[in-house]
């Protein structure tokens, strides 16, 4: 037991939508998880030479990256004709860096990656070259070559929903699927949108989507949904959009259709300006039994500087609106650091609206500098950035190896584990939650949770144990011939 039993652990949808996109036209695709499966160098080789794969993809983040290199690297030494592809938040950020660094990725998938991969298996199974393949960036001999971006696919409900059935083994997960719901609970995910328009200093998504925001039609959602409730017997979804219910009056319909298909419960990330009281008590109406808002600091100076462009006080307003709403969970997300130039003073101004506000659970991680970000360009440009192992960039654990301007990177954990100890380890809390349990269920994932934490805040190095390990040896691996 380890940070698997704090931290959410999600589902690969994006890895669902890509292999849906492809198998419609024909290909043979399969999804292998390993945040769900323990990561053995020689079944996982067994694996590739039995099912002869002519791509193996890969979804990265900045700290799986180097992970992701490690299998690269394990299918090169052993399959070198196989393609390896990687794409995500990292190396669309970084593409030529990506393949500079990591020489056993072929190719980068820039940014969106449906059509992208699908062009990457006609080139393959017809035996084209993959020069000029928009929306890549390869290798060709000792050069790396970035192709021009592909447009962003402009209909959503053009896309085939993701395929589950690949990779959708509900109570099989590590952690949970977000903060109050166990992954015992059958959960899926489900996007109604993609990107987001803001530009906040510390936020990555813009290396993918840019600025910009692209919705589902609400029957298109709907449709998913009840594809879903057949086929997997769902009991709450989690809406996994970046911001959920930016255009105005979307929320409404999205929540009268989830309340007329019988969704038993469901949960969002939103900013404070997306609800009212009126569209909280909808929600909750329609089963949202969780909200989480993005605040990440409470000094109006810090939110000024992430250019995150919300209201202090209507954020207060919000939290009190979801609590009289009756909406059971109400989460906070802040960040110690979120600007370079956030001071004690202005982290102080966030503890206190922490103490203020009537929170069911707090996220409160130390700023990350993810490539793609303007807090990156910022901290690189100060030279406060020390570490360039990827996988240390995590925001959750350990001390950073980079600093901001007033906080060292000892200060930064040190912060982050003082306000979460003054939140969670509050008398108060803990009552009112061990009150709120309603299931043997849920007290074994509050109790399971609860231990790691305190391991973490009492000063253990929680970050080294169980999911993240890997066993990459490839003794014992004998490769056979795989055909073409």
């Amino acid at each position: 037991m380890g940070m698997v039993d704090v931290l959410s652990h999600t589902l690969p949808t994006n890895l669902g939508y890509i292999a849906a996109y492809a198998m419609r036209e024909g290909f043979d695709l399969e999804v292998w998880d390993y945040e769900l499966e323990h990561f053995l160098a020689v079944k996982f080789l067994e694996r590739v030479r039995d099912v002869q794969p002519a791509v193996i993809g890969f979804s990265c983040m900045t700290p799986t990256i180097v992970n992701g290199h490690h299998i690269a690297t394990l299918v090169k030494r052993h399959f070198p004709h196989v393609i390896t592809v990687v794409g995500g938040a990292h190396s669309s950020a970084l593409p030529e860096r990506t393949l500079e660094e990591f020489p056993f990725f072929d190719l980068v998938v820039n940014q969106e990656g449906e059509e992208t991969f699908l062009e990457i298996c006609r080139i393959v199974r017809d035996g084209d070259p993959v020069r000029g393949l928009v929306g890549t960036t390869w290798r060709d001999g000792k050069m790396i070559i970035r192709e021009q971006s592909r447009p962003f696919i402009k209909d959503l409900d053009a896309i085939p929903f993701p395929a589950r059935e690949l990779y959708h083994m509900v109570g099989k997960q590590s952690g949970h699927s977000s903060r109050g719901f166990s992954n015992k609970l059958k959960s899926t995910e489900i996007f109604t949108s993609r990107g987001c328009p803001y530009n906040c200093t510390f936020c990555a998504i813009t290396a993918t989507f840019e600025r910009t925001l692209r919705l589902r039609s609400p029957g298109n959602v709907f449709a998913e949904i009840e594809d879903v409730q057949k086929r997997f017997d769902i009991d709450h979804f989690v809406i996994a959009d970046d911001t959920f219910g930016l255009e105005k009056g979307r929320l409404e319909t999205l929540c009268e259709g989830f309340r007329s298909l019988g969704v038993k419960s469901w949960n969002c990330d939103t900013r404070v300006d997306c609800v009212t009281p009126e569209s909280l008590r909808l929600m909750k109406e329609s089963g949202c039994a969780k909200v989480a808002f993005g605040i990440e600091t409470g000094s109006p100076r810090v939110v000024a500087l992430n250019k995150k462009k919300i209201d202090l006080e209507r954020a207060r307003e919000a939290v009190h609106w979801a609590k009289e709403a009756g909406i059971k969970h109400i989460e906070g997300n802040f960040i110690i650091g979120s600007h370079p130039d956030e001071t004690p003073k202005d982290l102080e101004l966030t503890a206190k609206m922490i103490r203020e506000l009537p929170l069911t659970f707090v996220s409160i991680s130390v700023i990350v500098p993810y490539p793609g970000t303007p807090n990156y360009e910022i901290m690189m440009e100060r030279g406060h950035i020390y570490s360039t192992d990827w996988s240390e960039y995590v925001m959750f654990g350990k001390a950073p190896g980079w600093r901001t301007e007033h906080f060292s990177p000892d200060d930064l954990l040190r912060y982050q584990k003082r306000l979460n100890r003054a939140f969670y380890l509050n008398p108060d809390y803990m009552l009112h939650m061990l009150l709120s349990i309603r299931s043997f269920s849920e007290l074994g994932y509050y109790l399971k949770a609860g231990k790691a934490f305190i391991k973490w805040v009492g000063g253990g190095d929680v970050m080294s144990e169980g999911a993240d390990k890997m066993d990459i040896s490839d003794e014992g691996f004998y490769p056979a011939f795989v055909s073409r």
